[in-house]
């Protein structure tokens, strides 16, 4: 039995392309059609806004491990996709394939580094197609520094809390038409302390919780707009031994680095009713 997951995470790109009527990134591989017709059909009428929650590390094992901790997520969402993260699994590589749907040696990262993107990206369609676009990150994140030089509005915080403290923000401000959000304080733990290890497990809990109450936000804000949600991690994990200097890490191709689940759903606004 393969232990894989289907579908490459150089799909996503384009996919989120097709569902919002947008240019696909120029060196994109195909979309999963079944999965823009499912999203359509849940919104007739055409998406005018997403948001992405980009969970640094929460892999798929974790997400069978501990479904309660992603209950926040799942209550918001119709559609999981089983993503396959690329090689090496480490998080600007796996980004810049998830944003420009191409493998690394297209895209150019292939090892732990931040250079930025040359190629074309999901963000660049998105300006193409006249639409506002806002990363929040950190400073020192890859979220921050691979996608600059282009009109991209890149928010960096000192902490998780402060983005999401700024994430809410820019939601009640109604102006981004993409706006994705990078949290990071589940990778920090697995690191330093193991993926199972009690501060990590609460750093998980906290990525569901912080998914809920943003889209909780969107869901009583964008009234006048379609927004496709998103809980889109970059790679998985996997514990280390106790005498190495990261308790948790990734990188590798276990299925424990490479696997993951994407979460979507929908919020209709536009007096079309629920996201149901």
């Amino acid at each position: 039995m393969n232990p894989y997951n289907p579908f490459s995470l150089t799909h996503f790109a384009a996919t989120i392309a097709d569902v919002c009527a947008v240019e696909r990134p120029k060196q994109a591989q195909p979309p999963l059609d079944w999965a823009v017709a499912l999203l359509k059909a849940y919104c007739k009428d055409g998406f005018d806004r997403v948001f992405l929650h980009n969970a640094d590390a929460v892999g798929m094992w974790l997400c069978k491990a501990y479904p309660q901790l992603l209950e926040p997520v799942r209550k918001h969402t119709l559609l999981t996709i089983p993503f396959q993260a690329v090689m090496p699994s480490v998080t600007p590589v796996c980004f810049g394939s998830m944003y420009t749907g191409a493998n690394p040696e297209i895209h150019g990262i292939q090892k732990y580094e931040k250079p930025v993107i040359q190629i074309d990206t999901l963000f660049d369609a998105f300006i193409r197609a006249g639409k506002r676009v806002a990363i929040v990150s950190t400073q020192t994140a890859s979220m921050s520094n691979i996608f600059l030089q282009r009109p991209v509005d890149i928010y960096n915080c000192p902490s998780e809390g402060a983005i999401v403290e700024k994430a809410q923000e820019l939601i009640l401000q109604d102006t981004y038409d993409l706006l994705c959000v990078y949290t990071y304080m589940y990778d920090t733990m697995d690191h330093r302390h193991g993926p199972q290890a009690p501060e990590s497990i609460a750093a998980l809990a906290n990525q569901g919780q912080i998914f809920d109450s943003l889209v909780s936000t969107i869901e009583r804000n964008w009234t006048g707009h379609n927004t496709l949600i998103g809980f889109a991690p970059d790679h998985g994990v996997h514990s280390t031994p106790e005498d190495s200097n990261l308790l948790g890490n990734h990188g590798t191709d276990s299925p424990l680095d490479l696997n993951i689940l994407h979460y979507f759903g929908v919020v209709c606004g536009k007096n079309i009713g629920s996201k149901f």
